[in-house]
């Protein structure tokens, strides 16, 4: 049941991140990424050199990721929170910021000259709060898309 309120809040209040999220999750399947499900949300390892995002209920990890690396998994499903509150202000909340942050030569810099963290500022501290916070279901994955090891459950 809250697997399906997610998914119903996600596909009317979160539309617009989540026809973004949809479209780049269909691309990257279509190529043959690796995937799976996650509390509701999908989730593809995309071959992009660097780099993880978040559209609605679409997660994609940057291509080094590895399910041992259960923080940055959170995080991201963190991002899908935020998409329920925010909604269709969720681009402009948190989606910019979030690319500007990330993205930003300046920043980048800013970051490394003063020794800020990635995750210390908003959007991306409250990504991650409410990620160790509401991604407690282990990871599964389904034999043909994830090697022997994989296949266990982890949990976050």
């Amino acid at each position: 049941m809250k697997e399906f309120l997610y998914l119903l809040c996600q596909w009317t209040w979160g539309l617009p991140q989540n026809l973004v999220g949809a479209a780049f999750y269909l691309w990257y399947r279509a190529k043959g990424c690796r995937h799976f499900r996650y509390q509701g949300a999908k989730v593809v390892v995309w071959p992009k050199k660097t780099g993880s995002m978040s559209m609605g209920s679409f997660l994609f990890m940057y291509p080094g990721w590895t399910p041992e690396n259960r923080e940055l998994l959170a995080h991201e499903y963190g991002h899908t929170i935020q998409s329920l509150f925010f909604g269709p202000l969720y681009l402009l909340t948190v989606g910019v910021p979030s690319i500007i942050w990330a993205g930003s030569p300046a920043l980048q810099r800013r970051r490394q000259t003063r020794h800020i963290g990635y995750y210390s500022v908003y959007p991306e501290k409250q990504a991650s709060s409410l990620g160790l916070r509401f991604a407690k279901k282990p990871i599964r994955f389904l034999p043909e898309q994830a090697e022997k090891a994989e296949r266990e459950e982890l949990y976050i």
